[in-house]
């Protein structure tokens, strides 16, 4: 490290200093909470009648690198971190240039304010103040040389969004006002600057930043990490970029979050999270993801390196195909794969995700995978019926993966082979008696019956004669026909203690659960069965109701009845 200093921001623009945005940075991911936590800190500042130095705003820490000049009197420094900051700050900085009018005492604003951000060097060339990586640098350089932004394809870029959010909150500024922000961003925003030389290795800043809290994700520590090595960079633009960070679109996906456990990830974690599982066939801490990485990646060579990369970028793109948000909203019975995934979202059973991965990379043909995910669907569909535990699904999935490795070739078979053979509660196949037996006794949480309601829904108008062959699960929600609260209007003289008690088991079981619209729901509460059936009749379409509302009363008996017609359907649908 050359050195590290308290630094104003007029320093870094000044001369003619360029900061390069390295390859393995992150796009541009700041929004609106940002913009305004940062516009309303330097407003305070701005507000006072004259800046003081003593009034600053600290923003944290800029990171920079020496890079080798390629031409006399060029100064080009890699912007290892800070990326964010500095480029929400030359955004402000064009927004003032942009609004001011240069009238009078601030004829030079305008001019002097753009120079900031796009100067000339000697021959009257102008330069970026900031030179974007792929994905950023094309709306970046627009809005830098006064280009028709309103013509780029992308119009809800952030930069864009920035930018766009900036011009509107100095739409009412003077230019008096507009100098003293200038002023105020130059002259009362200090960082600590470190400048490394072109010897020193990012990575450990990188990861010494990580550690102080400061978060980088899993992708970019990864990215940064494996191509710092100089054998393996030449291979960025075909094994890396292509996948992540051809465009806007995968840029998005990836740093899009799913549930992972209690928590959220975003995609390129989850992704990296059940290659590794696949890869070691153990445990792997999602807390410790890059350093599980880091360990794993230290014992290979270059060569295993680019293996490693390869194999990545082709599970990466089984990744990107799999059926998610809106493709899952709407869906009919055939669907075979969007319904599995619907039901691995919607029960929160992402512990999965290893071993599906893993059956997509071996197996190629479509109708097989049908079948393997058709045996996964009945396996997790009776467990949760059957309120089987799934505290050791983590453990479990990979265990089957290792079973599947372990028999050379991953086939119906063998997946029946390997399930059918677990006796433990924490692993066993419920049979077709424990699963039928579970509509009767097991209460279900309302997500979960749901769930299972939509897809036995989904079975029964899968038939070619119906005219509504698909259903969205987002329209319904559970409904106890008779209600939890049943005391009010459904109560029996002479129940007994223990018969209120069988009875309010008995009201959470799938006999006694159906789906309706939420604004049905809400209408009904806790009606009487009487009102509830003319309510049902009136609006109810589903067979899983509409089958059921004729009857003079609903009771345990009838509640038990609908229940065994359930478990049949579902002994049909999941074998």
């Amino acid at each position: 490290m050359i050195n590290a200093n308290k630094e104003l921001l007029n320093s870094f623009y000044s001369n003619n200093l360029q900061y390069v945005v390295p390859f393995f940075q992150r796009a541009y991911v700041w929004d609106v909470d940002n913009w305004d936590i940062l516009w309303d800190q330097i407003n305070r500042i701005a507000d006072k009648t004259q800046p003081n130095p003593k009034n600053e705003h600290f923003i944290g820490t800029l990171i920079t690198k020496q890079r080798l000049s390629n031409a006399i009197g060029e100064v080009k420094l890699d912007l290892i971190d800070g990326q964010q900051r500095l480029t929400t700050f030359s955004l402000v900085l064009k927004a003032i240039s942009k609004m001011a009018t240069g009238a009078g005492t601030y004829s030079k604003l305008k001019e002097k304010t753009n120079e900031l951000v796009v100067f000339e060097n000697s021959k009257g060339e102008k330069f970026l103040r900031i030179e974007h990586s792929k994905n950023d640098k094309e709306y970046f350089e627009a809005i830098m040389f006064d280009e028709d932004i309103d013509k780029l394809n992308n119009q809800d870029h952030k930069i864009l969004r920035c930018y766009r959010h900036y011009l509107a909150k100095l739409k009412n500024f003077d230019d008096a006002q507009l100098d003293t922000l200038k002023t105020v961003i130059l002259g009362n925003v200090p960082v600590i600057s470190m400048l490394l030389s072109a010897n020193d290795d990012e990575q450990e800043i990188f990861d010494t930043i990580n550690s102080l809290g400061v978060r980088l994700t899993t992708g970019e520590l990864l990215k940064n990490f494996i191509f710092s090595d100089v054998a393996v960079r030449p291979e960025f633009d075909t094994l890396w970029e292509p996948v992540f960070e051809d465009d806007e679109e995968q840029i998005i996906f990836w740093n899009e979050q799913k549930t992972s456990g209690r928590v959220k990830r975003t995609n390129i974690e989850v992704l990296l999270y059940c290659y590794l599982i696949i890869q070691k066939k153990s445990a792997v801490e999602l807390e410790k993801l890059f350093s599980e990485y880091k360990n794993w990646l230290n014992l290979k060579d270059t060569k295993e390196k680019l293996a490693f990369l390869k194999d990545l970028k082709d599970y990466a793109s089984i990744y990107f195909e799999f059926p998610e948000g809106t493709t899952l909203n709407e869906l009919s019975f055939s669907q075979d794969e969007e319904r599995f995934f619907h039901i691995i979202e919607h029960l929160e059973i992402t512990t999965v995700y290893p071993l599906i991965l893993y059956i997509y990379k071996h197996v190629s043909d479509k109708k097989t995978r049908v079948q393997l995910l058709g045996i996964l669907e009945s396996y997790l569909i009776r467990r949760n019926i059957c309120r089987a535990t799934t505290k050791n699904y983590n453990n479990l999935f990979i265990q089957i993966i290792g079973k599947l490795s372990d028999l050379g070739k991953v086939t119906v078979t063998n997946l029946k082979t390997i399930l059918t053979t677990f006796t433990e509660d924490t692993n066993k196949f419920p049979s077709d008696t424990e699963f039928a037996d579970a509509f009767l006794t097991q209460g279900l949480s309302n997500a979960n019956a749901r769930e299972i309601l939509y897809c036995i829904s989904l079975f029964q108008i899968h038939d070619p004669k119906n005219d509504i062959k698909k259903l969205s699960s987002s329209s319904y929600s559970t409904e106890h026909i008779m209600p939890q609260k049943w005391t009010t209007h459904w109560s029996k003289k002479g129940m007994s203690d223990l018969a209120k008690h069988a009875r309010d088991k008995k009201v959470k079981t799938l006999g006694n659960l159906t789906l309706v619209t939420g604004v049905l729901n809400s209408s009904m509460k806790n009606s009487a069965w009487s009102d509830k059936k003319k309510a049902l009749k009136e609006h109810s379409k589903l067979k899983i109701t509409t089958d059921y509302i004729n009857s003079s009363s609903w009771d345990e008996d009838k509640i038990e009845a609908r229940a065994k017609d359930l478990a049949n359907i579902a002994l049909k649908i999941w074998k």
